[in-house]
């Protein structure tokens, strides 16, 4: 008799614990909702607002450049964004390297924020420069809070910078993906 009560409650005991174990099973994946990738795929139409060039006097036509452009961020479901970015390039005859820091606001005063790296050229014929790189997100407000990813973007420029006329007007697709974490 006490082999059959002890039996029963090691069943019981081992019921309790498997339904406990199953019901949180269930429960967790409906309280973490997964996190949201979405696609990043958008036009920057950019201007040069400032520009300052410092000789380097190593090589000929050697530059240290920081620049600032603003302009607007056309993304592929229709949404704009205010583009502004800041940045150094390292220019030796015409080829470059830069980083520099880019915000984006959006309409609902939501903002984003990418560090990016990347290289400028002339290619073969062409008196305007071609460009490539890529960036991370580094931080994101209102509905873009923890955003991260990473994208590349390519380039060119459609007009020089002039200090009268033009003013080093560009046009960049850049495509990648960002994650946002569940809410």
């Amino acid at each position: 008799m006490a082999t059959i009560k002890k039996s029963k409650v090691t069943v019981t005991v081992s019921g309790i614990i498997s339904i406990l174990l199953i019901t949180a099973w269930l429960l967790v994946p409906s309280t973490q909702a997964e996190a949201k990738t979405m696609n990043a795929n958008h036009k920057i139409v950019g201007y040069l607002t400032r520009v300052e060039w410092i000789a380097v006097p190593d090589v000929e036509k050697h530059v240290v450049i920081l620049y600032e452009r603003r302009g607007a961020a056309i993304f592929e479901n229709g949404e704009t964004a205010a583009y502004h970015t800041l940045g150094t390039s390292d220019s030796i005859k015409g080829e470059s390297s830069f980083h520099g820091y880019s915000d984006y606001l959006f309409k609902d005063g939501s903002t984003i924020m990418t560090e990016y790296t990347g290289t400028m050229w002339y290619p073969p014929g062409e008196k305007l420069r071609s460009l490539k790189g890529e960036s991370k997100y580094i931080k994101g407000t209102g509905r873009f809070e923890g955003i991260k990813g990473k994208t590349s973007f390519t380039g060119k420029y459609v007009a020089p910078y002039t200090k009268d006329e033009t003013k080093g007007e560009y046009v960049v697709d850049v495509t990648g993906k960002y994650t946002l974490p569940s809410k």
